[in-house]
């Protein structure tokens, strides 16, 4: 047999040992026994305790008459301690007069090593194919929701500004106004994990972004008996990254171990390690709670997947670490095995200062145009451009509306406008489009867009907006967020 496979005969006893008389060189390699050591000692003892009562049973079974399954697993206990995984498979023969049972054996621990880590490949794989579509969903749920959102924001804080409206009805418009703009909360956390949002790049030390964070939650750690251990690379490089997005994502995995240790025995035990690895850096946030189902492992940075009782979590939270990690182009996983605690693992490649984004242009800030600026405003959604117009026209500035990139072209040709509030997304004609139109008409005409935007941008519509530098406003916007982008535009800012 070759290294890693072996041959064995057992000679079965009245009590159905399996004592050992003959052995191959493989299995003297796989043991680490010598051959002395091993014929006439009975196969059962090499096994691994956890495995000894099954395999003795199933040979016992066999060489009464029961018919059993030609392949069978077990661990065996090598000379040295450690474990080897085998696959075995054995035959009746006569040997010297007697009746004896010879074992082909093969090593199947690097075999089985490999298989779970393909599993794992193709499971992370199939995590990430999910998410993307995931996020393609989100784009469209967003874009929905952020044009009523605008509208349900916009129109409650006109009402609020009122010095007319009563007491008892400025309260029930301020809940909804909170209302609102906590689904507006929902909905950016839901853009930031489908990549919307592009991170403030500048140099991070990983290690004090850690201790910073675990200096916000120190009271709340210690109140919830959970002890902190830091063993933290005191060599870990700088890279660049946005801070807050980081810290977000640390906070995210601190308080998710938090609640769940608390919640499972009252108390534990968290543990934050930094290492770098060739050009990697990776962060472990380790608890010991209850570890994480396996039928669950592969939806944990699903949006809105919570193992929470309703009302306690968004179940955005991983989804949004994985939207910020993906996004600073690294990678974001859980091990865990039930019982025995969870470790969340961050891995980010180190940035040169060579990959640093470039510094924006100065912004030149110019004379204010008169207050009676003409503004024209195109969005498909009617009830965006009666805002936009109810806001503008209480600023002193003329406004005109249309729904649709034809009609606003036909306005551009017979009126002068100072600025052109443009949404991007709108059927027939959209706003990229209707821009590069504008552009012919009158490139300083262009150069006064501001445009509108409620979903995720494509790959292209975003490389358009880089090179353009074309200014821009997200929905859900409320009234004041729309004065000053309006005002910024009109006075030379981008």
């Amino acid at each position: 047999a070759e290294v890693g496979e072996a041959v064995i005969m057992l000679q079965d006893t009245e009590q159905g040992e399996g004592v050992q008389t003959f052995v191959s060189g493989g299995w003297l390699y796989i043991t680490g026994y010598s051959r002395e050591e091993l014929v006439g000692k009975p196969f059962f003892d090499l096994v691994s305790p956890r495995d000894r009562a099954a395999s003795v049973e199933r040979h016992r079974r066999k060489i009464s008459g029961e018919s059993m399954p030609g392949l069978y697993e077990m661990t065996i206990i090598r000379k040295d301690g450690t474990e080897v995984l085998i696959e075995l498979t054995s035959a009746y023969t006569i040997y010297k007069g007697n009746r004896a049972n010879v074992v082909y054996i093969r090593d199947v621990t690097e075999h089985k090593r490999a298989e779970e880590e393909r599993r794992q490949l193709e499971l992370k794989a199939q995590i990430s194919s999910r998410l993307a579509s995931v996020g393609e969903m989100t784009a469209g749920v967003a874009h929905e929701i952020n044009n009523p959102l605008t509208a349900v924001i916009g129109y409650a804080q006109l009402l609020m500004d009122r010095k007319d409206v009563p007491f008892d009805i400025r309260k029930d418009l301020t809940a909804i106004n909170e209302g609102a703009q906590r689904v507006s909360g929902i909905v950016k956390r839901l853009l930031a994990f489908s990549r919307q949002t592009k991170p403030e790049r500048r140099y991070v030390d990983i290690n004090e972004l850690i201790e910073s964070t675990l200096a916000l939650r120190a009271y709340h750690l210690s109140v919830n008996n959970i002890k902190v251990t830091t063993q933290l690379d005191p060599d870990l490089p700088e890279t660049v990254a946005d801070p807050g997005q980081l810290q977000q994502v640390l906070l995210n995995l601190i308080v998710n171990a938090e609640t769940e240790m608390k919640l499972a025995h009252g108390k534990g035990k968290l543990t934050i390690t930094t290492e770098r690895s060739d050009n990697t850096i990776k962060i472990c946030v380790k608890d010991d709670g209850p570890g994480i189902k396996p039928e669950i492992t592969d939806k944990i940075f699903d949006p809105f997947f919570t193992t929470r009782e309703v009302g306690e979590g968004t179940g955005l939270g991983l989804s949004l670490c994985y939207g910020i990690v993906a996004e600073h182009k690294g990678k974001i996983y859980a091990e865990s095995k039930p019982g025995k605690g969870a470790t969340f693992i961050v891995e980010l490649s180190v940035v040169t200062e060579a990959e640093l984004p470039e510094p924006p242009e100065p912004v030149v800030e110019q004379p204010e145009e008169v207050a009676k600026a003409r503004i024209l405003v195109v969005d498909d959604e009617k009830v965006i451009t009666d805002l936009v117009e109810r806001v503008l026209t209480g600023e002193g500035y003329q406004v005109d509306a249309v729904d649709n990139a034809g009609d606003a072209l036909k306005m551009i040709e017979g009126q002068r406008y100072n600025l052109i509030l443009l949404d991007i997304k709108m059927p027939g004609m959209d706003g990229v489009e209707l821009y590069r139109r504008i552009q012919k008409i009158a490139k300083s005409l262009a150069r006064r867009v501001v445009f509108i935007t409620g979903d995720i941008l494509g790959a292209d519509t975003e490389k358009f907006l880089l090179e353009t530098k074309v200014a821009r406003i997200d929905k859900p916007f409320n009234a004041e967020q729309l004065r000053r982008a309006v005002k910024r535009a009109l006075t030379g800012g981008r």
